[in-house]
């Protein structure tokens, strides 16, 4: 929680809840963190360790669901590896990713049964479910709040920063903006040290009440604040009344705080990184040292920094034998080829005539190099985790897209055997087996899967009913069966009657009546 800290001009203190002053802060512009009354979820804090390894496989089991566009089950699953590895830049990324489309494609509330098998005693169990209920439903403001408070509480405040600016945007869309909102993410960016989001935050809350002078004087001591983080303290404290000096200036950090953009809230983690560097060129053996340099660069996000990244995690797999160096490196060359093709097709769509033909041969192009990075990656992976079924699902899938049917239905029928993959993976067995024109196979495979289907996978069924009436009219029609063409013409009227638009089953309907005619 932000406090005032008394009269900056005259340069008196007041000391926090716990009489003592937090993180080597100075003590005249010193934010507090509130103090724990429960002192087992301390204990939990204090005793977690971090389980990459552990995390790594829900990681890969919640691309595999967000591959098949299982959005809910994806943030499940990513919900369930960051618990265990929650500064995980990577999976924070493909997390709110996968909300963000979940949201798009008109997601509902998740089933409580889903979020409960997140819950726990521990503030990490809590900080899960609050990123899974809010994820879900990623336009609630208040959700947003709670998921960043169980952040704070967790002490997971690389997690927080990620978060802070996203939910600002949040709370500016919102069609009514919530002033409170608004100060509970002001003291919670504090907490994170996000100076940046918390001046914004704070300062859109004065705007809808001038007359807060409490407030008025926090985001003059926000602004001292995140200017001493800036290193201003440091010059000032090097003369007679600098810091004096420095003070005076708050108002006009406050002032050009309001002038700046998200984008140059990067000053305090610009420095992070600086120092993350300087720390990696002294010691580029030692593992956290290197992971967390590493880190910082793919959050800084720039193609450079991306590409730094990558040399260092490839670096360090050589250096250290640790694997997941080498499959960071890999996912980044992997996260950098989607983003230049997303580039691609976004200019494609709008090149000219003369452009577009050329444009899609690049495109084309960088699709293939893309399909044989994942292949090596993923075969890699597989050799070196050989029981790993969401691995296998990964290659299979791989395998698919390049036409690779035998490597696929290998694939496949391994990554069936793990309960969460059954259904995704037998449908993909069943795709393998129509495209070989193995109709029976087919039919059996896609039959298997719905007689097994949950709900957490009933987004899935509308495709595979789909699939499962394509070959049952392809059989019908090899083998003149007019019972088959009879079950197809049944499962096509079920999908019509759910969705008229879905694909083209207005025309398979026609089709199926005048094969059911020809079968008699």
């Amino acid at each position: 929680m932000i406090m005032s800290v008394g009269c900056i001009a005259c340069g008196t203190t007041r000391l926090g809840p716990d009489k003592t002053f937090q993180r080597g802060i100075p003590p005249i512009v010193a934010i507090f963190r509130k103090k724990q009354d429960d002192g087992a979820a301390q204990e939990a804090v204090e005793q977690f360790k971090p389980d990459p390894e552990k995390a790594r496989k829900w990681f890969e089991h919640a691309k595999a669901m967000a591959d098949s566009h299982q959005w809910g089950s994806a943030l499940v699953y990513y919900a369930h590896g960051l618990k265990l590895d929650p500064e995980s830049i990577s999976a924070q990324e493909q997390m709110l990713d996968a909300a963000q489309r979940y949201y798009k494609t008109g997601g509902k509330k998740l089933p409580s049964k889903d979020i409960k098998q997140l819950d726990g005693p521990g503030p990490m169990d809590k900080l899960a479910v609050a990123l899974v209920t809010w994820t879900s439903e990623l336009d609630k403001p208040a959700l947003a709040i709670k998921a960043l408070d169980a952040a704070v509480k967790a002490e997971q405040f690389g997690l927080g920063g990620y978060l802070c600016p996203r939910i600002l945007v949040i709370m500016r869309r919102a069609r009514k903006v919530n002033r409170n909102h608004l100060l509970q993410l002001k003291s919670l960016a504090a907490e994170c040290d996000d100076w940046d989001v918390a001046i914004a935050a704070g300062t859109a809350a004065l705007e809808m009440d001038s007359s807060d002078s409490k407030l008025d004087d926090e985001l003059k001591d926000l602004a001292a604040q995140r200017a001493m983080a800036k290193g201003g303290y440091e010059k000032a404290a090097g003369k007679e009344g600098g810091f004096r000096e420095f003070i005076k200036d708050a108002d006009k950090q406050q002032e050009l705080s309001q002038q700046d953009s998200l984008a140059g809230a990067g000053g305090s983690r610009q420095s992070g990184l600086e120092r993350a560097r300087h720390a990696y060129e002294t010691s580029p053996e030692v593992p956290d040292v290197l992971n967390k340099y590493a880190q910082l660069l793919r959050r800084e996000g720039s193609d450079s920094a991306l590409e730094e990244a990558e040399r260092v995690y490839h670096a360090g797999y050589k250096s250290t034998g640790e694997y997941r160096f080498r499959m960071n490196a890999g996912d980044i060359a992997i996260n950098r080829h989607r983003s230049a093709i997303e580039i691609l097709r976004q200019d494609l769509e709008s090149a000219g005539d003369h452009e577009r033909a050329a444009m899609q041969e690049r495109l084309d192009q960088k699709e293939k190099e893309l399909l044989e990075i994942e292949a090596g990656e993923y075969a890699d992976r597989s050799i070196k985790y050989p029981t790993d079924r969401g691995l296998k699902y990964q290659l299979g899938d791989v395998a698919f897209r390049r036409g690779d049917l035998g490597t696929a239905m290998e694939c496949f029928q391994k990554a069936k055997d793990e309960p969460k993959l059954r259904t995704i993976a037998g449908h993909y067995l069943g795709r393998c087996f129509a495209l070989e024109e193995w109709h029976s196979e087919a039919i059996a495979e896609y039959q298997e899967v719905l007689s097994n289907i949950d709900a957490t996978d009933k987004e899935r069924e509308m495709d595979i009913r789909y699939d499962l009436m394509v070959s049952m009219i392809s059989s019908a029609r090899s083998d003149s069966n007019g019972e088959q063409a009879r079950d197809a013409l049944e499962i096509c009227s079920w999908i019509a009657r759910k969705d008229i638009t879905y694909k083209d089953i207005r025309d398979r309907r026609k089709e199926i009546d005048q094969l059911v005619r020809e079968l008699g």
